[in-house]
């Protein structure tokens, strides 16, 4: 069993998450693109380029991670109306749980092989805990629970520009309101 940990600070807002274990050395570095917050790269200690989530599929929404050059897994775009359930092709991993609270389990073939769940770290800053049976799968669970925890956080806007443009009407007044009391 190898644990794994994520700030949560950085899950919200970095472009740079550093993914320690239980002794606080850093096994993996990941960085989000600004402009496209779902290509992740992974890299090692030694900063080498191990693997990557990215689009695969615009018009399907299927999301490919790749180890080494690899494509190893496939995630086709998470129905944002159930978010208890998450199938990732070629490697037939299945996640289950409670992905808003980033607390999964994940199996293969009904046995367990990562167990995600919130933590809290060093100095009261809160994180995530990765217990994987096998660091093999270290990887591609990482660069998973980065992509899901961010995947669901965001929220899904309306295409409709009208209905956009009256929700911005509809907070500026409360924004001024605001700022006039500051």
């Amino acid at each position: 069993m190898m644990n794994l940990y994520i700030r949560k600070a950085d899950l919200a807002v970095g472009n740079i998450l550093v993914i320690t274990n239980q002794n606080k050395e850093t096994v993996f570095i990941a960085s989000r693109d600004k402009e496209n917050p779902f290509l992740i790269k992974l890299y090692n200690r030694l900063n080498t380029l191990i693997g990557e989530i990215k689009l695969k599929n615009n018009f399907l929404k299927i999301y490919s991670i790749e180890i080494n050059g690899e494509e190893k897994a496939t995630i086709n775009a998470i129905p944002m109306l159930d978010l208890k359930y998450v199938h990732l092709g070629q490697i037939n991993w299945n996640v289950f749980g409670n992905l808003v609270m980033s607390d999964y389990h994940v199996t293969k073939d009904g046995k367990e092989i990562l167990v995600v769940q919130p933590t809290i770290l060093a100095q009261g800053h809160p994180g995530l805990e990765l217990d994987f049976t096998n660091m093999d799968d270290g990887p591609v669970g990482t660069l998973l629970t980065i992509f899901l925890n961010k995947y669901i956080k965001l929220p899904t806007l309306s295409s409709n520009r009208e209905m956009d443009g009256n929700l911005l009407k509809s907070k500026i007044p409360y924004l001024n309101n605001f700022k006039n009391k500051c």
